[in-house]
């Protein structure tokens, strides 16, 4: 009688949400701004520009560094033209450092001889990126822990065990975490940027009701929420989800991978000189607003078969990436936005790709566990470390290597890699066979750069 009486309820629950979800999917967006020309070719040539110490283009700061990643945007944004992705070589390497706290433990006889141990509590107390280069101090990892060998740039394979080569992890004090990100293609940014928070709300609402209301901590189940920000907003942004708008992560990358200082986002000081204070800004927010636009003015990505391959092999490959899962969160179409292959929702990704609690984090937002609440009755206080923004596949034939710090070089490897509520997908996969696995890669690789 009890499990009768929980299902009308369900019911009665469904029938009254699928209205209001489907009103809000179909709600016309409000038509966004052109890019204006002039300003985007600006943007490009800032994009393009090679920075210097001093750099005359910074008159009130002190231009490129005194800590970088890079020396111009395009260093990294490069593969399939500017705008695009990066390889291996490209990665930041980011940390968090999680406070600590001793547990007293009773032995077999009592409290005599206490035994302590430390073990970190989850909360961040230092989070930031080591660069690789520096115009004043170089940083190293021994400035995030004195344990720490004197390395200013990791290789992945010292931080993650990938197959088929040597083990070189490093060994990290407890509350230590280290990590990479790999750069993201910015093709078709304009089309996300512009893209409602209703929409991505709605997508995590209707993807509760497929799922019978069922928790988004699950990992069975490919059921992923909106990363909800501080201020209200709805990140869209970052493999965490961390930035809401285009702008804002246009500023939080000058400032991180270029110490380009701007309005939106400061420098960072280098580890070894916390003190350090740039004479102004680096950018303006002019300069700032011309390289949004260049950003904004990329086109999004296209499909174009590989060559050699049919027509009929590419739409059964689609078909096979529908029917074992992959779309329940590449949705194929996101709103009015098309061909994106996401629904810029967190997911539950399992241990496999939490490395080591999370790793770090970008653009001053921290990973430490979800909290234990319904999304819809209280903010998101930040993702939990297994936790990834469903990367859009469209251009993703030409942004190799794959997942968050590049660990995947090949589509088939980033599959297998696939945990948590992508496990599933993942095991579907491996049991297609060769042929219809070609078929299914085949159909990806249709997914091109512009």
């Amino acid at each position: 009688m009890q499990r009768s009486r929980l299902t009308w309820y369900l019911l009665a629950a469904l029938l009254a949400l699928v209205p209001v979800v489907a009103r809000v999917m179909t709600w016309k967006l409000s038509w966004s701004q052109a890019v204006d020309p002039t300003t985007a070719q600006a943007g490009e040539e800032l994009f393009k520009h090679e920075w210097k110490p001093g750099d005359p283009l910074a008159a009130s700061g002190d231009g490129l560094g005194p800590v970088f990643n890079a020396s111009s945007c395009v260093a990294c944004h490069k593969q399939g033209g500017p705008g695009g992705s990066g390889g291996l070589e490209s990665n930041v390497t980011t940390f968090t450092v999680r406070a600590e706290r001793v547990i007293r433990q009773k032995d077999a006889h009592g409290w005599d001889g206490i035994r302590e141990r430390v073990v970190h509590d989850g909360r961040v107390i230092r989070q930031g990126v080591v660069h690789a280069h520096s115009t004043r101090h170089q940083e190293t990892l021994r400035q995030v822990h004195p344990d720490l060998p004197e390395i200013a740039r990791p290789s992945l394979v010292q931080l993650v065990p990938l197959p088929g080569l040597r083990l070189e992890i490093l060994n990290f004090p407890d509350g230590i975490h280290i990590s990479e990100r790999n750069t993201p293609a910015l093709f078709g940014a304009k089309l996300i940027d512009d893209l409602p928070d209703r929409v991505l709300l709605a997508r995590e609402k209707m993807q509760r009701l497929r799922w019978g209301l069922a928790s988004h901590k699950s990992e069975d189940r490919p059921l992923g929420r909106a990363s909800r920000l501080a201020d209200g907003r709805v990140g869209k942004f970052g493999w965490k989800g961390q930035t809401a708008s285009l702008a804002d992560f246009v500023q939080a990358a000058c400032a991180n991978e270029l110490g380009l200082g701007n309005p939106g986002h400061a420098q960072p000081a280098p580890l070894i000189e916390p003190g350090y204070r740039p004479p102004g800004l680096d950018l303006t927010q002019q300069q700032c607003d011309q390289l949004t636009a260049f950003v904004a003015s990329l086109p999004r990505p296209v499909e174009r078969p590989p060559t050699g391959v049919g027509a009929g092999d590419i739409a059964e490959g689609r078909r096979l990436f529908h029917t074992i899962g992959c779309a329940d969160c590449h949705t194929p179409d996101l709103g009015p936005v098309e061909g994106i292959y996401s629904d810029l929702l967190l997911h539950r990704m399992g241990q496999e790709l939490q490395q080591k609690g999370g790793g770090g984090s970008y653009n001053d937002r921290a990973e430490v566990p979800a909290p234990d609440v319904d999304p819809d009755v209280e903010p998101d206080k930040g993702p939990s470390p297994s936790e990834w923004r469903t990367p859009p596949l469209w251009g993703v034939a030409d942004s190799a290597p794959y997942l968050h710090d590049g660990r995947a070089g090949t589509l088939e490897e980033a599959i297998h890699l696939h945990g948590g509520q992508g496990r599933r997908s993942a095991g579907y996969f491996t049991g297609l066979g060769s042929a219809r696995q070609t078929q299914l890669i085949a159909f990806l690789k249709s997914l091109r750069a512009p």
